[in-house]
């Protein structure tokens, strides 16, 4: 039961993550994950556009591998680096603000390399 689970899980990321790279193919999408305590983890999706502006957040949250993404609209519009001073300001929550400083980390990598402009040509 649990394997079929954690297959149904995968399968939803695997969903999520290509329909958010093909509605916003100008985009860099970034992920990030936290572990947490006693098995609760958070998963982060979050799409930026070429100025570095947050399209869309997306969070998936809890213990059961029968969690879904949700929207996270409150980011939406944000520059990374505004979301970046809000998760690391103190009483944020924990968990949450690693997974999303790992997603915006993979994005600021990505735009640096250049691999964007390289794909977009």
């Amino acid at each position: 039961v649990q394997s079929a689970g954690v297959w149904l899980q995968m399968r939803h990321y695997q969903n999520t993550f290509t329909a958010l790279r093909t509605q916003w193919s100008d985009g860099v999408l970034g992920a990030g994950a936290a572990p947490g305590r006693l098995g609760k983890g958070v998963i982060v999706l979050i799409v930026v556009d070429p100025q570095q502006t947050v399209r869309r957040l997306c969070t998936m949250q809890g213990r059961s591998v029968f969690t879904q993404f949700k929207d996270r609209h409150d980011f939406d519009g944000f520059a990374i680096s505004d979301v970046k001073s809000i998760v690391a300001s103190p009483g944020y929550e924990r968990g949450l603000g690693i997974a999303i400083s790992k997603a915006i980390e993979q994005i600021e990598k990505v735009t640096a390399s250049g691999e964007v402009a390289r794909a977009a040509a």
